[in-house]
């Protein structure tokens, strides 16, 4: 399985940018055009996943840091990723981030789906009754 495309909104230096993937990619470009940035998305989710939200969050200088200083009306932070065995075979994994009033990291929409049927969308009613739950990813609740 690999990453077949990703998607990028207000995540540091890109405002709104999408990039197909194949099993081999080579980024090249002038200094300061997003390279590193662009890796340090892919990293972010390994991050999450192993670490959680909070954690890489905070080891990138928190929300403040990682928001693109272009976003102005749109402010959450939105990472999308497709996941290939085949053409046939794809999921996608949807995050889409913010602060709340402590700029705690707070999740605005997390979603799993294959072309075939949604299999999570959060916010559920259970995250809305429990605020605490929304600082996590469905990976970290117990």
């Amino acid at each position: 399985m690999y990453i077949s495309h990703i998607k990028l909104r207000n995540w540091k230096n890109f405002k709104d940018a999408e990039a197909a993937l194949g099993l081999r990619v080579f980024l090249i470009g002038p200094n300061a055009s997003g390279k590193s940035n662009l890796l340090d998305a892919l990293r972010f989710l390994r991050d999450v996943a192993n670490d959680g939200l909070e954690k890489a969050v905070n080891i990138r200088g928190g929300v403040s840091a990682i928001r693109c200083l272009a976003a102005t009306r749109y402010s959450n932070i939105d990472i999308e990723v497709t996941l290939a065995e085949n053409e046939r075979d794809e999921w996608r994994y949807r995050l889409s981030l913010n602060q709340d009033n402590i700029q705690r990291p707070i999740v605005r929409e997390e979603i799993v789906y294959k072309p075939i049927a949604e299999l999570l969308h959060r916010p559920s009613e259970e995250d809305k009754q429990d605020q605490l739950r929304l600082t996590q990813t469905a990976l970290e609740q117990l």
